[in-house]
């Protein structure tokens, strides 16, 4: 089915632009002001007929249906082109929620977590209750849920009275959506609506955490780093690897993801920079963009300034910044025909830039013969 997709805003708009989106989260006032917004009644009455709507969050648009709802989960997968192995994450706005989820007690250490963290960027992976349907956790035994920080998509929950299923709002494989357009350009006329909420603040997906075994595991690095986690809880807690034969607990371990059409390569100054000398050398028949720290020494010279584009866009003492640009820079560079190749400086991998590198290493290990987008995830 093709719909004519639209863009809508709230009344609310300026106000996810000029204040702390997570401040905002927490302001039951204006929740209870959008709830009331045509916008949000409009994009609760599609989910509870059982469509999918975009919707932001602080991390990246999401792409939300029912959760309880096995028919509107296939729209997503539909929708995004998602193999359907691939688990989705849970959005809630209550604890009270995850009664609904969940199969058993929620662990003391899941208390403290959701206490201090939620709403914000962690998600954590449940044992799930029987009635989530098996397209939710694809056929799994667990349930990631999360609950975001963003006062638009809580209301709109808080509206519908619905769990909502939500991978990112863009075609698998492709750069996540961090602004209303970037869902418009991937998924237009496959979906009836995207609330616009402003650029989002972290600009890279949420952390997601096991906690069932002996010890805490991050599925995926996110916008909460390992090592916060680790200092609020008093314990380790390890980057799980990549599975390669195993069915996996959350998005983002098992398929590449956020890869642009065009070849990504990533250096540094420390033992990659014939990576970089080697896009200099490039650059004499072949255009190419360098995104890279404001610091950082380039030598362009002795080349032809119009084949180099050069993008001094972040700082390594802020990797926020970074994260926050990155999915939009890679698609203005994929949509930009002066470009042919895209270098990018690496950041340390310390806080959110583990995530952020992590993003970086899945997008340049894109492969021509795949997918879209260089993964079917």
């Amino acid at each position: 089915m093709q719909f004519k997709t639209e863009i809508k805003k709230t009344k609310y708009q300026n106000e996810f632009q000029f204040k702390s989106i997570e401040k905002l989260a927490l302001d039951s006032t204006l929740r209870d002001k959008l709830k009331n917004d045509p916008a949000v009644i409009e994009a609760a009455e599609l989910l509870k007929k059982g469509e999918v709507v975009a919707l932001p969050t602080e991390t990246v648009y999401g792409l939300a249906a029912d959760a309880m709802n096995p028919e509107a989960v296939k729209k997503i997968f539909k929708a995004k082109g998602r193999p359907q192995d691939n688990p989705l994450i849970v959005h809630i706005a209550d604890k009270s929620q995850l009664k609904q989820l969940t199969a058993v007690k929620i662990p003391a250490t899941a208390k403290k977590l959701i206490e201090k963290f939620w709403p914000g960027p962690l998600t954590i992976i449940f044992s799930k209750n029987s009635n989530v349907p098996a397209e939710t956790s694809a056929g799994l035994q667990t349930i990631a849920v999360r609950m975001p920080a963003h006062p638009l998509i809580l209301a709109v929950i808080e509206r519908s009275g619905l769990a909502l299923a939500a991978p990112s709002a863009n075609t698998s494989g492709f750069p996540s959506p961090t602004r209303a357009e970037h869902v418009y350009n991937d998924l237009n006329g496959e979906i009836p609506l995207i609330l616009d909420g402003g650029s989002c603040h972290f600009g890279v997906e949420s952390t997601v955490l096991d906690i069932r075994g002996d010890q805490l595991r991050v599925l995926r690095p996110g916008g909460i780093s390992r090592g916060k986690i680790s200092r609020f809880l008093g314990e380790e807690v390890i980057l799980a690897a990549d599975l390669k034969e195993e069915r996996v607990l959350s998005p983002g371990m098992k398929y590449r993801h956020y890869a642009p059409q065009k070849k990504l390569y990533t250096f540094n100054f420390d033992d990659k920079i014939s990576v970089l000398n080697l896009a200099l050398k490039k650059a004499k028949n072949k255009k190419i963009a360098i995104i890279a720290a404001r610091g950082s020494k380039i030598d362009t010279k002795k080349l032809s300034d119009n084949n180099i584009k050069l993008l001094k866009v972040f700082s390594h003492a802020e990797p926020e910044e970074l994260a926050r640009k990155l999915f939009d820079l890679l698609r203005k560079l994929d949509a930009d025909q002066n470009v042919e190749e895209i270098y990018i400086e690496e950041l340390d991998t310390a806080g959110i830039g583990e995530a952020v590198m992590n993003r970086i290493y899945k997008a340049a290990a894109a492969d021509d013969y795949s997918q879209p987008g260089g993964g079917d995830n």
